[in-house]
C-alpha cells in the first residue's frame, strides 16, 4: 500500500513504524509498517529486493521459513528503530525485512563455513558481501531509513546463525507450511488489531 503521499490515510494512520506509538504497546505496528510504502517506485524496490532475497535464502531454509524469519527480522529491525530513534520519525516500507534477508544469508554462509573447518578468512566472506549489500542499496537516497535496514540486517544476521545451526538441512512440507502460515497469520491479525 502507497499512502505516505496522503498522510491523513486510515492505512497510514493505523499501520506505520510511529515510535511514541509502538513503545506505548502498540506493537502491531512492527509488522503493518512492513507492508505500508512512501510511492510506487518505494514498493517496486522493495518487493523485488524480497522477492530476490527470499528466494536466495528459501533455497537455505525452505520457503515458509524462510518468511516467517523474514517477516521476523522486519518486526524486530523495527522494534529496534523505535526504541533508538524515539518520536517525531515515522517509517515505514518493507526494506527492513528485505535487509533482514540479506543479514540472514550473510549470518547463514557464516555459520555453515564455520561448520566446513572453511579458512576464517574465507568464512567470513558471506558477511562481508551481505555488508557490501547493505551499504550500497540501503544507505543512499532520499528519506531513507538507514537505521532502520542497519537493525533489520542485524536482527537477520542473528537470525541466520541460529537457524544455520538449528536447521543444517530444510525442514519438511508441514513445517514450510506452519511456518509460513504463521506469518501470513500474523500478518493479518496485526492489521485486524490496527483497523479495530
Amino acid at each position: 500500500i502507497t499512502a505516505i503521499e496522503h498522510p491523513t490515510a486510515e492505512w497510514y494512520e493505523c499501520g506505520s513504524a510511529d515510535p511514541d506509538r509502538i513503545l506505548l504497546g502498540e506493537l502491531w505496528r512492527t509488522v503493518t509498517a512492513l507492508t505500508l510504502h512512501a510511492n510506487l517506485v518505494h514498493a517496486l524496490s522493495n518487493a523485488i529486493g524480497i522477492a530476490l532475497f527470499l528466494a536466495a535464502l528459501s533455497s537455505s531454509l525452505g520457503p515458509g521459513l524462510s518468511l516467517a524469519l523474514v517477516l521476523l527480522a522486519g518486526a524486530g529491525g523495527n522494534l529496534a528503530n523505535a526504541f533508538v530513534h524515539g518520536s517525531a520519525h515515522v517509517s515505514v516500507g518493507a526494506s527492513t525485512s528485505v535487509f533482514g534477508a540479506v543479514g540472514m544469508l550473510g549470518g547463514l554462509g557464516l555459520a555453515r563455513r564455520g561448520r566446513k573447518k572453511v579458512s576464517r578468512r574465507r568464512a567470513w566472506v558471506p558477511v562481508a558481501a551481505a555488508l557490501a549489500l547493505l551499504a550500497i542499496l540501503g544507505t543512499g537516497g532520499e528519506r531513507v531509513d538507514v537505521l532502520a535496514h542497519l537493525f533489520g540486517f542485524l536482527f537477520g544476521g542473528v537470525l541466520g546463525v541460529v537457524f544455520a545451526y538449528l536447521t543444517p538441512i530444510p525442514p519438511g512440507f508441514r513445517i514450510q507450511w506452519a511456518c509460513g502460515s504463521a506469518a501470513i497469520f500474523v500478518l493479518i491479525y496485526c492489521w485486524f488489531l490496527a483497523l479495530r
